[in-house]
Parts: C-alpha cells; sequence; structure tokens
C-alpha cells in the first residue's frame, strides 16, 4: 500500500510540475529520479537521505506534493532522534503546504500532522541562536531501480538490496546493479562534495529460450507468429509469460502447448507429430491405383498376346486353307482379346480413379490450427450443455464409369 501511495504520488508531482528553476524535459527527469529515490528511501526508513532527496527534488521541481513529502521525512526521522530541529522544520514545511495548498491535496494530514507536533514544539526550550557558518553536508549516493529483487555493488564491496543509500568520498564511483532474470547494469557515478548523486537504474528483462525439437521440414509459430522451419538454427527467445508454441507439418496432426515461461529460464519442448488418418488414407488409395494400374497392364499384355495367336492364323489363312479347329480358335482368340482388352480398360480406369482420390487426399492433407492466444489470454471453454462444432471435413468419393467405347471414372469432393 505504502509503495502504491509513494508511486501515485511521484506520477502526480512529475504531472503536475511546470518547474520556475528548470522548465525542460531533463530537468523533470531528473526531479523524478531525485523524488523516487527519497520515495525510497523514506520507506527503507532512511529519514535523512529521504529529506536530501526531496528537497533537491523540490529545488527543480518546486511544487507543494514534494513540500509535503519534505515535511513527512522531517516529522519522521524527528522520532528516531528527537532533534529538535528536525521538529521545526516540519511544522514550517506543513504551514507553508497548507499556505500553498489552499483547498484538498493533503490538507488534513498537514492540519492533523501540526495538532500532533505544535504542543510537542511548545514544550521544548526556545529555538538556540544558529551557529556561525553552515554546516557542511555529506557527500551521498543513492541508488535505486524499479525492479524488485535488484542488488547493488558499489565500488566491489558485498552486494546488498536496492535502494543503496550511503556517505561516499567526493569523486568517481563504479555502481553495478543486477536481479534474478534480469541483464546487469554497470554505471560510473560522479559524486561532487557535499552533494546527493540519486541514481535510477532501470533493468532489462532476459529472454527466455525455447528450443523445439521436432521432424523436419515442420513449421514452428509462437503466438501466430512463424518461428521456422525445423531444425531451428537457434532456440526462439521470447519474453516471459505464457505463450502458444504451435508446430505443424502437411500429413500430421498439428500440435499446440501453451508454455509459461520465467525470466531468462530455458525450456526444450521435444515435439512427436502424428500421422493423420487421412493421409494413411491416402497411401492405401495411392497403393490400390497403382494396383490396378499394374493389373491393367497385365491384362493388356493377355489383349496383346490373343491378338498375336489371332493374326498367326490370319496370316496362315492369307497363305492357305485353314482346318475348322484353327477358325474356332481364330475366333476365340478374338472373344479373348475383346475380353482382356474391356477388363484392362477397367483396371486403367478405376486404378486412375482411386490413385487419383489418393493424391487429392495427400495434397490437402493439411494441419487444422488452433487459433493463437493473446499472452494474457485464457482458453475459452465450452458451455456444458453445448457439444464442440466439429471442424470442417473433405469428402472424396470415386466412381467408375463404364460403357461402350469408354472406360473412365467420375472423382466427386465436397468439403
Amino acid at each position: 500500500m505504502r509503495r502504491a501511495q509513494l508511486a501515485a504520488a511521484a506520477a502526480t508531482v512529475i504531472a503536475l510540475a511546470r518547474p520556475a528553476v528548470a522548465d525542460d524535459a531533463a530537468a523533470l527527469a531528473q526531479a523524478k529520479t531525485y523524488f523516487n529515490a527519497g520515495a525510497q528511501a523514506f520507506e527503507a526508513g532512511s529519514f535523512n537521505a529521504a529529506i536530501q532527496a526531496f528537497e533537491q527534488a523540490y529545488r527543480l521541481a518546486p511544487k507543494p506534493a514534494i513540500l509535503f513529502s519534505v515535511a513527512q521525512a522531517h516529522r519522521r526521522q524527528y522520532y528516531l532522534d528527537r532533534r529538535p530541529d528536525h521538529l521545526r522544520e516540519a511544522l514550517r514545511l506543513y504551514r507553508d503546504y497548507i499556505t500553498k495548498v489552499e483547498q484538498g491535496g493533503r490538507r488534513a494530514d498537514a492540519a492533523a500532522a501540526l495538532a500532533e507536533l505544535e504542543p510537542i514544539a511548545g514544550r521544548l526550550d526556545p529555538a538556540p541562536a544558529a551557529p556561525a557558518g553552515e554546516v557542511k553536508a555529506p557527500t551521498r549516493l543513492m541508488v535505486s531501480s524499479q525492479t524488485r529483487g535488484a542488488r547493488v555493488t558499489l565500488d566491489g564491496a558485498a552486494p546488498s538490496d536496492a535502494p543503496l543509500i550511503g556517505d561516499v568520498k567526493p569523486g568517481k564511483h563504479t555502481v553495478r546493479i543486477e536481479a534474478t532474470g534480469f541483464f546487469s547494469e554497470e554505471r560510473e557515478v560522479l559524486a561532487a562534495d557535499g552533494s546527493l548523486v540519486a541514481v535510477d537504474i532501470p533493468l532489462r528483462e532476459r529472454p527466455a529460450r525455447v528450443s523445439v525439437n521436432a521432424a523436419s521440414g515442420a513449421q514452428v509459430s509462437v503466438d501466430g507468429r512463424p518461428a521456422g522451419s525445423a531444425p531451428l538454427s537457434a532456440p526462439i527467445e521470447l519474453p516471459s509469460g505464457r505463450h502458444l508454441v504451435t508446430v505443424v507439418r502437411n500429413g500430421s496432426r498439428a500440435y499446440s502447448v501453451e508454455v509459461d515461461l520465467a525470466r531468462g529460464e530455458e525450456r526444450r519442448l521435444d515435439v512427436r507429430l502424428e500421422t493423420t488418418g487421412q493421409r494413411y488414407a491416402s497411401y492405401a488409395l495411392m497403393s490400390i491405383g497403382a494396383g490396378g494400374l499394374v493389373v491393367g497392364g497385365v491384362l493388356t499384355g493377355l489383349a496383346l498376346g490373343a491378338q498375336r495367336s489371332a493374326r498367326e492364323i490370319d496370316d496362315a489363312r492369307a497363305s492357305g486353307n485353314i482346318t475348322g479347329q484353327q477358325l474356332d480358335d481364330y475366333n476365340r482368340s478374338l472373344d479373348q482379346r475383346e475380353t482382356w482388352r474391356r477388363a484392362a480398360g477397367i483396371a486403367f480406369g478405376a486404378g486412375a480413379v482411386v490413385a487419383a482420390t489418393g493424391l487429392v487426399l495427400f495434397a490437402f492433407d493439411q494441419p487444422k490450427l488452433a487459433p493463437a492466444l493473446a499472452r494474457d489470454e485464457k482458453p475459452a471453454r465450452p458451455a456444458p450443455a453445448e457439444a464442440p462444432a466439429a471442424p470442417p471435413a473433405l469428402e472424396m468419393s470415386a466412381v467408375p464409369l463404364i460403357s461402350p467405347g469408354f472406360v473412365g471414372g467420375a472423382l466427386t469432393a465436397r468439403f
């Protein structure tokens, strides 16, 4: 809850800021960096550092919301060290805030804080005269990141949880920040004497890597976008979260799996594609059709043999008389020739039609794909009372056609 309130306060400050000191985008970005650093220091209980960061943000973007944050930090620090200067500064800032914000905002909170602190201030001794000369401010470095679980290393020392807040020597310092599942970042920061340097370092998420082991030529897609053909030359890099991986190949049932990937995770998918019944049917029909063509060839050979026998008898008749038995053999050979020829035509026609049906089934054996899911979309479940609709099917039928002087077939397809 506190983190959400601080984030909302930061957004309000930056959205409303029209700084008189510096009205350009760079100054606003710097003010946001200091305010976020102060918010994280406040949440971590480092109220002196929060005061310093909020004051720097207020110098860049002098808005009442930041003024209220400075007052809050002074008030919390007073309860830690009981130094009257923090109490008096908190009172001054709350009164200043109420003067600047005539209605709304945090007026009620500021009034409640004044009601709490003023009786305490009344019991304190009068403020002592300010000592001659200014107290030198410490040189302080604040390193923060919006990445949860971030760890900060300063100048090679042992890493600590972000935000890192500490006093440093003036000069150059090396800051390294890292978190599980993110690429680490390293920066060089120059800290001027007596200044506060606030650095907010965002981290880039490490992608997850998915290796797909599938039959050669299979098409791989992720969330509906093509990723390549198997075997893939390298793993697929994906952002963390849910993804739908689909592997398809003609003649095989489509393979789909939803994977939930963590940052930097390595995942291997071993995909075994199952051959469809349509592909088996196409193989069977093409084999039967090829057998029909072979039978047609054998019958054609028998018809040619019968024709050759009839021709030999006919040649003998042309050179002289033939016996009655030879005449019967001649007529029988002609009948056999016609019988074998018709049978060969039927075998050729039926074989061609069946083989063509098998080829069409082979060609139209395309995988049916499920729709891609959005990363945050959950698959819808059908209502219990309704059966899921059947996918469209391809129906094929083949009928041989035989008539005097014609042998062929009819092929019918319905989608």
